[in-house]
This record gives C-alpha cells, structure tokens and sequence, in this order.
C-alpha cells in the first residue's frame, strides 16, 4: 500500500477520528518546509496538538522547545543528567511529577535503561500530517482501546507481540520506544501529553515506525469487519 492507502484504511477501515501525525528527523535542515516559530512550552505535544488544529507542517529544533523529550527520543538533541536534575529541581515544586528528586533520578535512570536514548544524528524534526510528510520516520495513531486491539490482534495474527507502557513522559514511551526498536507501542501517555494534543478520555496513543504501518495496512480491513462481526457470530 502506498501512503495515501495506508491513510485510508487507517480512518475508513479502522474507523480512527484525530488525523494521523508523521515525524521524520533529517540530519538537515529542510528548504521546503517552513520552521517552527516561537517556543512550544513544553514541547513536542504542543506541536502536535497545533498540527491536529491546523492541519500544518513545520520542522522543529531545541531553540523551539521548553521540554527536549521529542527531539532526544528521535535523536535530535540530548539532555545531560545534570541538566535533567536541574530542569526537575526547578519545577518539582510546582510540578509534582515526583515525589522527589532522588525519585526522579531514580526514574531517569530506570527509563534510559529500559529505552535507550538515541545517538544524536539529525539536526531538526519535522511534524506534521501524515499526507503532507514525505518518507515518514513514526506515525502517531490516536485511536480508541477497541481500535488498537485491533492492531494488536494484527500483530498476534503475523506473529508479533505488541509491547505498551506506562509513566511519566509521553514522548519517552510514545516515541522513543518506537524509534529506537522499530517496533510499535501503545501507551495511556501522561497528563501534559493527553492534554495539549487534546486526547479525548477514550483515546490513547499508538505509535508505529511507517514501514511496519505501511507492511500490516492490508491486514486493517479484514481484521476490523472480523472483530466488528465477532458478536453476532454467537448471537445468530
């Protein structure tokens, strides 16, 4: 399927509502996309919130980010530890993300050993609809528990578990999971996250790398009228 099916099958079939939002590092910055101007507070999913609004599409850098969680899980920029001590120091008492900020280095550490931050390769992030990104890297699915069993079922079906996970930082397990592994991965995300792209209660976050996206689109169509069917099998 090329990109446009994969698009269609994604909301025809699957029936998702939210567009579908494509990030693609580039180890340069693009003449034919406009850059991000102003400072997303806290980052990433303020820009993805404003692309689901206005439908847009824009390259980002760190000068463009309050939080660098986005452009470290897509090997953009880096964070040293001292410089997440200090960023969490300054806000943990408005902020309570953490009980503490032993607590929070405690779980910087157990994040960056269980995905591994990626080596700094590109100079910016390019966010934007699906349609409009050429080459996508990852494509962001907002979709319902239901819709993304469906997905997992696909998985199952080819052989394949589909790993989700859980805490504080929605790009770490949205995005930086996703990259590094090229696996897909489902996650309730975190408060910022859900708020500013403007998830509905009912939704949550499936992120795919486009090539295995793209591979599993012919599987959508059949395994969404199977499991839309799957009641009236044992009811007629």
């Amino acid at each position: 399927m090329n990109k446009a099916e994969v698009e269609e099958t994604l909301k025809q079939d699957l029936g998702v509502q939210k567009d579908i939002v494509a990030l693609k590092p580039l180890q340069e910055l693009p003449r034919d996309i406009p850059e991000y101007e102003g400072v997303a507070a806290p980052g990433l999913c303020v820009q993805i919130g404003e692309v689901l609004k206005e439908k847009r599409i824009f390259y980002t850098t760190r000068q463009n980010h309050q939080c660098y969680e986005g452009l470290i899980a897509t090997g953009v920029c880096q964070l040293s530890r001292q410089d997440f001590h200090d960023a969490v120091e300054s806000i943990i008492d408005a902020m309570p993300i953490h009980k503490d900020i032993d607590t929070a280095m405690a779980f910087y550490e157990k994040c960056i050993d269980t995905i591994q931050v990626p080596e700094v390769k590109s100079r910016c992030l390019v966010v934007g609809p699906l349609s409009k990104v050429s080459d996508p890297d990852l494509v962001l699915i907002f979709c319902t528990p239901k819709q993304a069993d469906i997905l997992v079922r696909i998985e199952a079906y080819l052989g394949e578990l589909f790993q989700g996970w859980g805490g504080s930082g929605g790009c770490i397990f949205n995005i930086r999971r996703a990259f590094q592994t090229r696996r897909p991965s489902f996650s309730t995300s975190d408060l910022s996250w859900r708020m500013f792209i403007g998830l509905d209660e009912s939704e949550l976050t499936v992120t795919y790398p486009y090539e295995r996206i793209a591979e599993i689109a012919p599987y959508i169509k059949p395994t969404s009228e199977y499991v839309n069917n799957f009641a009236s099998m044992f009811m007629s």
